[in-house]
């Protein structure tokens, strides 16, 4: 029997909840911890206690509070073409380049300064 696919609701974000998908399952990510939980987490007494446990000095704060945490996890995720991990990939990847032409060189590494 398959376990049963928890949907996010708008008021789990009083507890600082947003959702992230993943293989089309919805789980559950904390904005202040960045945690992520199972599907099965996805119940408001779940939810509550895992911010009364990791996060009690925030229970005063407000659901714009967690809103505006929310948004700027969303900005900090990578986007769906994966452009900027492209990017960096391509920088690291020369980087290790560079760094093998120095190696190579049997040099320090201030003859990278040389080489390019």
């Amino acid at each position: 029997m398959a376990s049963k696919k928890r949907k996010f609701s708008d008021d789990y974000l009083k507890f600082g909840f947003t959702f992230i998908e993943r293989d089309e399952l919805q789980l559950s990510q904390c904005v202040i911890c960045v945690k992520v939980l199972s599907n099965d987490s996805m119940r408001p007494s779940r939810l509550e206690r895992h911010f009364n446990q990791q996060h009690p000095t925030l229970a005063s704060k407000s659901k714009e509070f967690f809103s505006s945490k929310a948004e700027s996890l969303k900005r900090m995720r990578l986007d769906k073409s994966g452009s900027y991990h492209k990017d960096v990939s391509q920088h690291v990847k020369a980087s290790f380049e560079l760094a093998f032409l120095i190696a190579k060189q049997k040099k320090p590494h201030t003859i990278g300064t040389v080489l390019l």
